[in-house]
């Protein structure tokens, strides 16, 4: 269990961090709210933009990534009248202050539906991508009660097991404290996702400095049981990328079209650990739409 909580290694990392962050989150569409939401867990920032009538959209970085990595997707899913937030995870390098260790499932569960809470949501699409993407599932299975459906792209270890060679890429990233090789690995995990290169470059240096500059304490994303993938009861989008080298694409479909009971599950081709944009764009809002109709028939 994780002990400790979440801190930058020291005030110039920090700041290096937090104006990578900046930078990034430049290319979120405009106008964006910054709203403050009290946990004990601690405060979470979240970033929200567009409304309407409609069930809100809430987004789940992956690790390390931040709200940022959104940008991309934001107006595409507040299309037609929804409003998106994307949370900055309690225990990430960001703008979200952490005062209670999360070290379960169930304390990362207690945390954001205490965020959920906190905004006033009442039921809400939840999004999440890799690290997530993980959290997005569990709470679905953990606090479901605010949950009208759950989309994720690429969530590790929920339905597959990690690749050996994505744990010794990580490993030797974290160890040599070279940006070259960091940089190398990275490109190569997250694959072409659509975006401009200079969005790219902002995300990559975000990420890379996060990794270098904050002290993670959650738990790691955990196998997911068959009774709990079992015990999903809202509609579920899986989405994985064909060329994803963090784990088996195929293996995480098929199980998850063996036990979670509504679900619809796409394998994308040639894509990688990062969200394709296009298919992403296409893809989520028309599964939104599709649920939303259920709901009214």
């Amino acid at each position: 269990m994780t002990a400790r909580t979440g801190s930058f290694a020291e005030d110039a990392a920090r700041t290096r961090v937090l104006a990578a962050y900046d930078r990034a989150m430049a290319f979120w569409p405009e106008p964006r709210e910054e709203l403050d939401v009290p946990t004990r867990f601690g405060r979470t920032r979240v970033h929200a933009y567009g409304a309407g009538e409609r069930t809100p959209v809430v987004l789940l970085h992956g690790r390390s990534a931040t709200p940022a990595e959104w940008a991309p997707h934001v107006e595409a899913l507040a299309r037609g009248g929804r409003r998106v937030l994307a949370v900055d995870r309690v225990g990430e390098p960001g703008y979200s202050s952490q005062s209670l260790p999360i070290g379960s499932a169930d304390d990362a569960a207690a945390w954001l539906e205490a965020a959920l809470a906190g905004l006033g949501l009442e039921r809400v699409h939840l999004i999440g991508h890799s690290y997530g993407g993980w959290v997005a599932l569990q709470q679905t299975v953990l606090v479901p009660g605010r949950i009208a459906s759950v989309a994720v792209y690429d969530p590790p270890r929920a339905l597959a097991p990690l690749k050996p060679g994505f744990l010794l890429g990580a490993i030797a990233g974290a160890v040599s404290g070279s940006d070259g090789f960091q940089r190398r690995w990275f490109t190569r995990l997250i694959g072409e996702t659509g975006v401009s290169a200079e969005e790219a470059e902002a995300g990559m240096r975000l990420s890379l400095d996060a990794i270098n500059g904050f002290r993670l304490r959650l738990p790691q994303p955990q196998r997911m049981s068959d009774e709990e993938l079992g015990s999903i009861r809202v509609p579920a989008l899986v989405l994985l990328g064909g060329a994803d080298r963090v784990m088996h694409s195929r293996r995480a479909e098929a199980r998850a079209q063996r036990l979670i009971p509504d679900v619809r599950t796409e394998i994308v081709p040639g894509a990688g650990h990062g969200i394709p944009v296009g298919i992403f764009n296409e893809r989520v809002p028309a599964f939104l739409d599709e649920v939303e109709r259920s709901v009214r028939t």
